[in-house]
C-alpha cells in the first residue's frame, strides 16, 4: 500500500483546465464516479500537451505516443453535480523517454483540492512501440510543467 497523500494548494500546479462534470460522470448515489476524476485527468494532461506543442493530433503525425504504464488517484472529499472545477496539471519526474504527471482537482466554488492523480507516461515510436527519448518539444513541455515534489507542504493550503 502506498503512502497517503495530502491535499496540495492550486498553486502547487504549474497549468490548469477548466472542466465541469457532466450528468452521466455521477453515480447512483449523486457524487462524481471515482472513474471520472481519472478522464478529468487524462483530459487536462492531453489538453496541456497540446498547448505546449508536444501532441500532434493530425493524421500524418510522426512523433512518438505516450502509453500509460500507471495511474491512480487519492480522495479527499467528494464532488456532486453541478459543479465548476479546475485541474492542477505538473510534471513531477522528467525521465529519459517517461514523464510522471501529477494532478489535483478542485472545486471552484470552495477552492479546496477533492482529490490527487498521478499518471506514468513512457513516450515510444510509433511503428516498433519501444521506449524512445523525450522530443524537444516534449522536454520542453515537462520542463514548464515541472514542480519539484520536494516543495510540497512547504506552504499553506488554499
Amino acid at each position: 500500500m502506498s503512502e497517503r497523500l495530502a491535499p496540495l494548494p492550486s498553486s502547487a500546479y504549474a497549468w490548469h483546465y477548466d472542466t465541469a462534470p457532466q450528468w452521466n460522470d455521477c453515480d447512483i448515489y449523486g457524487h462524481v464516479n471515482n472513474v471520472a476524476y481519472l478522464s478529468y485527468f487524462d483530459t487536462a494532461m492531453n489538453m496541456a500537451l497540446l498547448e505546449h506543442g508536444a501532441l500532434d493530433l493530425s493524421a500524418d503525425a510522426e512523433g512518438p505516443i505516450g502509453l500509460v504504464v500507471q495511474n491512480g488517484a487519492q480522495y479527499f472529499r467528494e464532488i456532486t453535480f453541478p459543479a465548476s472545477l479546475s485541474i492542477g496539471v505538473r510534471v513531477e519526474v522528467i525521465g529519459r523517454s517517461s514523464l510522471s504527471w501529477g494532478f489535483g482537482l478542485f472545486d471552484r466554488t470552495g477552492g479546496t483540492c477533492a482529490a490527487r492523480g498521478h499518471v506514468v507516461h513512457v513516450y515510444v515510436s510509433r511503428a516498433a512501440r519501444r521506449p524512445i527519448s523525450l522530443t524537444p518539444e516534449l522536454r520542453a513541455c515537462a520542463e514548464a510543467l515541472f514542480r519539484d515534489v520536494a516543495t510540497d507542504n512547504k506552504e499553506p493550503l488554499s
